[in-house]
């Protein structure tokens, strides 16, 4: 089975300005249920950063603009992109989402959360699958995806 990355990631952006506060962002997180922004410029042509829980975590005021927290320059990857290089790279580089892009268009973004429910759908395909700690220690798959959940913080 060939998994593809467009079937793995949010299509749906929703996306704050630059210029919003952090009490804004903190509440379209909250009613979306997410974690990562999109941050577009001021005229909501380009997306400039992405903000993060963490980063409104280290928020001073809940009126500081989101462009004094997200983080930049983005990184961004191909829709044609191998799953194993984005979750490679979100484990080496300790972040969280990516947006994708196709011939240079913003089409989504990944998670960790989006790797997560993937990992869970492989795990459940062979219910009669069990593990035990000692194959998770020695199974290099096993121990990415158990190093991710714990960056996920579940």
């Amino acid at each position: 089975m060939k998994l593809a990355l467009k079937d793995h990631m949010t299509r749906k952006l929703i996306t704050v300005t630059q210029g919003a506060t952090a009490a804004e962002a903190y509440r379209l997180m909250t009613n979306y249920w997410i974690r990562h922004l999109p941050v577009l410029d001021e005229n909501e042509e380009f997306i400039v950063g992405m903000l993060s829980e963490r980063d409104l975590l280290r928020s001073p005021s809940a009126e500081t603009p989101v462009e004094n927290l997200m983080s930049t320059p983005l990184k961004v990857f191909e829709i044609d992109t191998p799953i194993k290089s984005v979750v490679d790279a979100m484990i080496e580089e300790k972040v969280s989402a990516f947006l994708i892009t196709k011939n240079e268009e913003v089409v989504g973004i990944v998670t960790s959360e989006d790797m997560l429910i993937l990992l869970d759908q492989l795990l459940k395909k062979d219910e009669t699958i069990s593990w035990n700690l000692s194959e998770i220690f020695i199974n290099p798959a096993l121990q990415r995806a158990a190093y991710l959940v714990g960056q996920a913080g579940i």
